[in-house]
């Protein structure tokens, strides 16, 4: 219990009740002077600050007229942050990558009602997400700010979350404007592209065979927080399947290439007109996903522009169908062999097959090419096996740390198969 002070001290509680009774008089004979108030004030929050060490000084107010008695008074505005997470096609609350970094994010924290909101600056929510755009809306709203730097898929510079005093709703926030806010931004990207595709070693990281349910937007998540865009030659029946993964593909940079609707060989190369119409059916699985992909089109055989399917009269056949549809079409010249994870040793694992691949094909794509300008180093890799998106952290900081640069194949200006690179030579 409290009470031990007053109890021991009778003395001081008379003064206590003679200080009352003597502020109340002085009162009387000084209301409306507010200097006269505001000294009382300082004075009487002494006197209580020495008669009771327990009562917070700020609960005594009531006891004290107003300034002005007939303006109400303003409610006590929250000083406790929280961090909000700014929705995008990057972000989200339910992705690791995005909230990995914060501490306890939300996205819409509860709203208040009107009278909640007296005394809070609204700030609507941000058309533009770069730091510039977001610290100059709240600075033009009396609000100081922050920046903090933190690895996201977001581009470089854009404001991924918030955190501040106050609520928010579907409408924008309302910030306590005296407590600063602090920002978050997605940092600089690790990974330099190379938009010249004539420049030497340049990597280009495809993918066939997705989208997922799941593994490819965790694939984008890595692919952007690098700063690498990537090329996606996605099967038309997956895309029925998954189509906001397909979207995402598009909405975030990459490339969205045909690898035929249903991948069944014998379906699609039974003839130039068969593929054709497995082609004209991925389109329309793409465009239902919300895809436009207009003149730069990206095609990958499957299997590979060479094979057992058909033979050099049926591939120029095929392949003249497709350029007239706009297609570029592209094989590889290094690999995960992430495709036959059944031919890997016994006891070695997928994630060390794969890797080990890597390793062994592209070196021998360098030793073909020597890295030399214009010559390309297409890696071929299927986003639907999980252990690859597990690899592509070691692989792109392996990439990084050798100098090499990444581009994306719809900037390559011409097809780029197997045929052209003199693989059919030797049958003539």
């Amino acid at each position: 219990m409290k009470y031990r002070t007053r109890a021991a001290h009778p003395g001081r509680f008379s003064a206590f009740v003679l200080a009352a009774v003597l502020l109340c008089l002085l009162l009387s004979g000084c209301a409306g002077e507010g200097s006269q108030i505001a000294l009382l004030r300082s004075e009487w929050d002494d006197i209580m600050e020495f008669f009771d060490e327990q009562q917070p000084v700020e609960s005594r107010g009531s006891l004290l007229p107003a300034d002005d008695p007939d303006v109400p008074a303003v409610p006590a505005l929250t000083a406790q942050t929280h961090v909000e997470i700014m929705e995008s096609v990057y972000n989200s609350m339910t992705k690791t990558a995005s909230v990995e970094w914060l501490d306890d994010p939300v996205f819409l924290s509860a709203s208040g009602n009107a009278a909640d909101r007296s005394g809070y600056e609204a700030v609507p929510r941000f058309a533009d997400p770069s730091a510039a755009a977001v610290c100059a809306i709240l600075s033009a709203h009396g609000i100081s700010s922050e920046l903090r730097y933190v690895k996201n898929p977001a581009p470089a510079g854009e404001a991924v979350a918030l955190r501040y005093a106050g609520f928010s709703d579907e409408n924008g926030y309302c910030m306590n404007p005296a407590v600063p806010v602090t920002v978050y931004v997605s940092a600089q990207k690790p990974a330099k592209s190379q938009p010249d595709p004539s420049a030497a070693s340049v990597v280009y990281l495809t993918f066939d065979d997705g989208p997922t349910e799941s593994d490819t937007e965790r694939l984008l998540d890595i692919l952007d927080t690098f700063g690498v865009k990537g090329s996606f030659f996605t099967v038309g029946n997956n895309v029925d399947k998954y189509p906001a993964s397909a979207g995402l593909i598009a909405d975030r940079g990459h490339d969205f290439g045909c690898h035929t609707y249903s991948h069944r060989y014998e379906d699609i190369y039974a003839s130039a007109d068969a593929l054709e119409k497995e082609v004209e059916a991925w389109e329309k699985a793409a465009e239902g996903a919300g895809v436009e992909f207009g003149e730069n089109k990206l095609f990958r055989f499957p299997g590979g522009s060479v094979g057992r399917y058909f033979d050099e009269a049926q591939e120029a056949e095929m392949r003249a169908m497709l350029e007239k549809r706009g297609y570029r079409i592209f094989d590889w010249n290094s690999a995960t062999n992430d495709g036959v994870l059944y031919l890997r040793p016994e006891g070695t694992s997928a994630f060390e097959y794969i890797r080990d691949s890597f390793e062994d094909t592209f070196a021998r794509s360098l030793a073909e090419t020597g890295g030399a300008p214009g010559e390309p180093l297409i890696v071929l890799m299927h986003e639907v096996v999980p252990e690859t998106v597990d690899l592509m952290p070691w692989l792109l900081n392996r990439l990084i740390r050798e100098g090499y640069a990444f581009g994306s194949l719809g900037s390559f200006p011409a097809s780029w198969t197997f045929v052209e690179r003199g693989y059919l030579e030797e049958d003539g």
